[in-house]
Formats: structure tokens, C-alpha cells, sequence
């Protein structure tokens, strides 16, 4: 016995037509349409439609990581009381040696400032502060005692260098994690 027969006729019929449109459907948009069938599109609106859109989609990420950045606060918070107690400890080191022996202690804290940073965001690209957070300790355990050893030398110019970034990127991220605490759901 064959399928026709145990689905009976009109079973077969509706699925053949169902069968038929899905093909239609998967060929596309204007298959079965001349080329002169289809509206003209607008060059402009286009544009400016895939402008809307590229601005909607910023703001939808620039929402997410305020999102994911408000849920991890604590953390955050921890971080950057770490980076900012380190510099205060370098800022106040009177001697190169003390400045030295700063240096030397910290990489075992910076390693585990890191392992905290990648507990906030694992994948590396739900937080606007990691690269941030890299600069800073980066910073900490090179330019930073080496401008600091440079001005109690005698020449301040690359201390200041170093602190104006410093300050921006600590400022940058207080800024943001200002922002994120008052970010409310959708």
C-alpha cells in the first residue's frame, strides 16, 4: 500500500501544497517576481535606516555593560581600592629603595587582582573597565615606580606624565561605576 492511499486524498493534497509554498519561502524574497515587479529602493532612507540601527544597537551594548557592570559593584569596588591603596603606597615612598621594594612585593598581589578581575568577566568583553583595570596595573608595576624613582631623582616631568593618566583612567572608571550603580532594568 502506498502513502497516497494510507494519508487518503485530501491529507496528501494539503501537504503537497505546504510543501509547495515552503520551497517559495525558502527561495527568497521576490522569487517569483520580475525584476520590474519590486518597489525601487531609496538610497537614503536606506542609510539612514541603517544608521537608526547601528545607534539603537550602541546603545543596547552600551546598556548591557552598565548591566553587567551594576551586578559586579563589590568587585569592582575591590579592584579599584587595590590599584588606587598601590599607587598611595608609591606616592608615598620617600627612597628609591622603599619605591624598589614596592615593586618587587607586587607582583604576586597583581597576579591575584587579576585572577579577581577575570572572575568579574571571564569572557573579557562584558565589562568596560578591563582595559582599564590592564593599564593601571600594567602602570603599577613598571611606569609607575619608574617615574616615581625619576622625580625623587630630581625630574618630575614623567611622574606627572604618568599621574595625569593615571587619574584619568581611575576617573574614568569611578565615572562608570557611578553610572552602572544607578542603571535600572528594562
Amino acid at each position: 500500500m502506498n502513502a497516497a492511499r494510507r494519508l487518503g486524498p485530501g491529507l496528501c493534497l494539503a501537504l503537497s501544497l505546504a510543501g509547495a509554498g515552503a520551497r517559495a519561502a525558502d527561495a527568497g524574497p521576490g522569487a517569483g517576481a520580475r525584476a520590474g515587479d519590486r518597489l525601487p529602493e531609496d538610497p537614503v532612507a536606506g542609510a539612514k535606516s541603517t544608521q537608526q540601527w547601528r545607534q539603537f544597537m550602541a546603545s543596547e551594548e552600551h546598556e548591557r555593560h552598565l548591566r553587567y557592570d551594576r551586578n559586579h559593584l563589590k568587585e569592582h569596588r575591590a579592584v579599584l581600592k587595590f590599584i588606587t591603596a598601590t599607587r598611595a603606597r608609591y606616592d608615598r615612598a620617600k627612597t628609591k629603595s622603599a619605591v624598589l621594594s614596592i615593586q618587587k612585593n607586587l607582583p604576586p598581589a597583581v597576579e591575584g587582582v587579576r585572577r579577581r578581575i577575570t572572575a568579574i568577566d571571564h569572557w573579557g568583553n562584558n565589562s568596560n573597565l578591563l582595559g582599564d583595570y590592564d593599564a593601571l596595573l600594567n602602570a603599577l608595576g613598571v611606569a609607575y615606580p619608574a617615574a616615581r624613582v625619576a622625580a625623587l631623582e630630581g625630574d618630575r616631568a614623567a611622574q606627572d606624565s604618568v599621574r595625569a593618566d593615571f587619574d584619568r583612567r581611575v576617573k574614568h572608571a569611578k565615572d562608570w561605576l557611578a553610572e552602572a550603580a544607578e542603571a535600572k532594568d528594562d
